[in-house]
């Protein structure tokens, strides 16, 4: 690290420590996969969280919601004022058109800006040079049968902060970080599967690529694996063929249970989800 890089730094986590104190800590958005074909839909859940620390404070917070098309364009972004103790309940259906969006899959990202008398209160928590706010949100995914499933955000839009100084969103956006080599803890019956997709998302600002399989529970047969390279911002679904899936039986009795896996994560904590069918059961949804 060169001498005007490193002071640079140590200004940084000054700033970032004055800037909490002065109610304008860095915000970061998280990020949810979303869908609108394949017979599913995506509705978007959100609540003021603000109200449950600051229950006090009777103004609304703002939600700012931005949506990336699956090859990682920006479609636009809108805003929805939250009420104290609100919640937020947005059909991607009726949010895509009034964007002029046509996408059917990709990435929406929430960044909950506070109340003024919230962000007037900061200044109270401990530790604010490591003081960062991020929205959770839930997705719920459903289909025409009244299927309904439901996914909380685990994952945030990389480079981006909000509401912080200028000099506190260069020290958190210098670089966004690759994910390690990853293997699920959910086990799938390998003979049941009608339906197998796996959903990977780059929500880093930059190229990234990796390798998406299907891996027995032992890790020790490979099942089934793709290379998926994607742009910033951007979404693939890999399906395995449903002419592999009816085979694993036959070519490996001894593997009853598969995991999904990749290798690497495209950022720290960038799991994919996974769509799946078994044969006498309804869809489902889920982080990998």
């Amino acid at each position: 690290m060169s001498f005007v890089t490193d002071t640079r730094a140590r200004l940084a986590d000054g700033a970032r420590r004055r800037a909490a104190t002065s109610g304008r800590p860095p915000r970061l958005a998280y990020t949810h996969y979303f869908i609108e074909t394949e017979g599913l839909h995506s509705r978007i859940h959100l609540q003021n969280f603000y109200s449950t620390f600051w229950p006090q404070v009777h103004e609304p917070a703002t939600a700012h919601i931005t949506i990336f098309g699956a090859e990682g364009r920006r479609q636009g972004a809108t805003t929805r004022s939250l009420p104290p103790f609100g919640s937020l309940f947005l059909e991607l259906s009726d949010l895509l058109p009034k964007l002029d969006s046509t996408a059917t899959e990709g990435l929406v990202a929430i960044d909950l800006e506070p109340a003024p008398a919230v962000a007037a209160q900061f200044h109270e928590l401990p530790d604010a040079d490591r003081v960062e706010v991020k929205t959770p949100f839930w997705m719920a995914y459903y289909d025409g049968d009244e299927n309904f499933m439901y996914v909380h955000s685990i994952d945030v839009l990389g480079g981006e902060v909000f509401g912080a100084p200028a000099l506190v969103r260069w020290a958190m956006t210098r670089t966004v970080g690759h994910g390690e080599r990853w293997r699920s803890w959910r086990l799938l019956e390998a003979d049941r599967l009608a339906d197998l997709q796996i959903v990977c998302l780059n929500t880093s600002p930059d190229a990234r690529r990796s390798t998406v399989g299907v891996y027995s529970s032992d890790d020790a047969v490979t099942m089934y694996e793709a290379e998926v390279e994607l742009a910033p911002r951007a979404v693939a679904r890999v399906r395995v063929p449903s002419d592999e899936l009816s085979t694993w039986p036959q070519r490996h009795p001894e593997t009853r249970h598969v995991r999904v896996g990749m290798d690497p994560l495209m950022t720290a904590n960038g799991k994919p989800y996974v769509m799946m069918r078994y044969t006498d059961g309804p869809p489902s949804l889920h982080h990998g």
